[in-house]
């Protein structure tokens, strides 16, 4: 029986293995439907997780949709430097962010001393967990949108001024239309990333899903709640998929109209380029600016006692996140390369079942993938999986495979099918084609795809904390380690590391070299 056939589907299945195992082992092992809603904290678990999403939802599209409109119509002062400040939000991660503004703003913190008096601002509560997702999570919506603002067509430029619309009417009856698709699927890709978050609602006291996953693993000891909160959890989720693709396709008209030439920039002057500079200063010094002038104010503050058993942590986030990344972009090349030499309904099937894991939180994930381990534990008699870095990779290949998987099939396309009858006439080596031919080819894509999935997993603080292995702590556990024990000026240091490496691989991305442009 030939493999090569079935490699694609192997892998496809082998990733999402976690996901259908806790469905499994939650309908033959716990009770079932009949469990599912029998908790009655799970009530507060979905008012709080609701509202966090829905205010989320509605700060997002508010902030990446006035940044990627002013970046992707206009010229400005300062439009450039603000056009990559816009993007530099996507190194942190959330939690570092709202540790910083609850010391900015708690007594005694920044703001009293700068001021000299006992000004204090309470943000740990839903409203301010909101905003902090909000400046944390817009990137998101930014980069998609940027793209289709700058891409609208020169005609549609030309009827707006045709018709002497005004510009705030042009943009709520013209821009913002043109780009929804892209605003929608940026705001959807937030919305997946407050729903997995830990250290931030945790720390601000808000009980959500991942909250409660966590409380009834870690504080109860109870296997079956945790997978009972993770599988209300995993259908929370898949309603607001199910909303997002009825939304999707009610609008699926709507399009940039396809010219070869786009709309050129607006540029600004008086007091609209005044008002540009403002509003993108505003949002950088709040989304960026002060979180990272508070980080380099406690290192300083500390600089005394710092512990630089931080690079001992930055050493092993580095190391776990290169290896994690290089193995997942490469699997994902992998099956995408099978796939199509050796096409296959279930081959298709199991690319579309591949990257579920981005839609499902990290904790849920990783409560999957222990139900995997201890089956096979039990197969083998022995303790092989559980605890191990094997089976922390494999939590986060399930999760993240979709990041590297885009950036790979749009490579793959870009390769003219010609090539692949060339190599199939010339050479008998599936193995010197793989490394000769496609590899070289794919470089750009695959590099791009390694950069997603290495900031991705450089902010994942959930599954990481539920399956790293004894005593291998990583920068995002240790720093929410010393967040958890109110040591907050301790953050700055490891929090500037790990947010200095995410930013250069952010920075990277937006690059022509991240980008595979020459």
């Amino acid at each position: 029986m030939k493999i090569k056939p079935y490699l694609a589907p192997f892998i496809g299945l082998s990733i999402t293995l976690p996901i259908f195992a806790l469905i499994g082992y939650f309908l033959l092992q716990t009770g079932g439907i009949s469990q599912l809603f029998s908790m009655e904290e799970h009530y507060d678990y979905f008012k709080n997780t609701t509202y966090l999403t829905i205010g989320t939802f509605g700060v997002v599209i508010i902030l990446g949709t006035i940044s990627a409109f002013l970046h992707g119509r206009f010229t400005y002062f300062g439009s450039r430097v603000f056009g990559v400040l816009f993007l530099l939000p996507l190194a942190y991660p959330t939690y570092i962010l709202g540790y910083t503004y609850v010391g900015f703003f708690e007594y005694r913190g920044i703001v009293s001393e700068l001021l000299g008096n006992d000004f204090k601002l309470d943000i740990l509560n839903i409203y301010g967990a909101i905003a902090i997702f909000g400046l944390s999570m817009y990137p998101y919506v930014y980069i998609l949108a940027r793209v289709s603002f700058g891409s609208i067509s020169s005609t549609m430029g030309e009827l707006v001024s045709l018709h002497n619309v005004t510009p705030l009417k042009a943009f709520f009856r013209v821009y913002f239309p043109l780009a929804y698709p892209a605003i929608f699927a940026g705001t959807i890709l937030a919305v997946m990333e407050t729903l997995s978050d830990y250290g931030t609602v945790v720390y601000f006291g808000i009980d959500t899903f991942s909250v409660g996953i966590f409380k009834n693993w870690f504080g109860y000891g109870d296997l079956v709640g945790a997978i009972n909160v993770a599988m209300v959890l995993l259908l929370f989720v898949f309603v607001i998929l199910l909303v997002e693709g009825k939304i999707r396709d009610k609008y699926r008209f709507v399009s940039a109209t396809n010219s070869s030439k786009k709309i050129e920039k607006i540029k600004l002057v008086g007091f609209a380029n005044l008002l540009a500079f403002v509003i993108s200063s505003l949002i950088t010094l709040f989304a960026f600016i002060i979180p990272t002038g508070i980080l380099i104010y406690w290192t300083i503050l500390d600089f005394q006692t710092l512990d630089f058993d931080a690079f001992g942590y930055l050493y092993n986030t580095l190391s776990l996140n290169f290896l994690s990344s290089f193995l997942i972009v490469m699997l994902s090349f992998v099956m995408l390369y099978f796939l199509r030499f050796y096409p296959s309904k279930l081959g298709k099937v199991s690319q579309k079942l591949s990257v579920l894991g981005y839609s499902i939180p990290g904790a849920v994930v990783a409560i999957g993938v222990l139900i995997v381990a201890n089956m096979i534990d039990q197969k083998l008699g022995e303790v092989v999986l559980g605890g191990s870095i094997g089976l922390l990779i494999f939590a986060y290949a399930t999760r993240y495979f979709a990041s590297s998987i885009g950036s790979i099939e749009n490579g793959l396309s870009k390769i003219d099918k010609t090539t692949d009858d060339a190599t199939r006439v010339f050479s008998k080596s599936e193995l010197k084609n793989f490394f000769i031919v496609y590899f070289p080819l794919m470089k750009p894509y695959i590099i791009s795809g390694f950069l997603i999935l290495y900031i991705d997993i450089a902010k994942e603080l959930p599954a990481t904390l539920l399956l790293r292995p004894f005593n291998y702590d990583t920068m995002a556990i240790r720093i929410y380690e010393l967040a958890s024990n109110e040591m907050l000026y301790k953050v700055g240091f490891p929090s500037l590391l790990l947010v200095a490496t995410t930013a250069v691989a952010v920075l990277l991305l937006n690059s022509k070299f991240g980008r595979g442009k020459k």
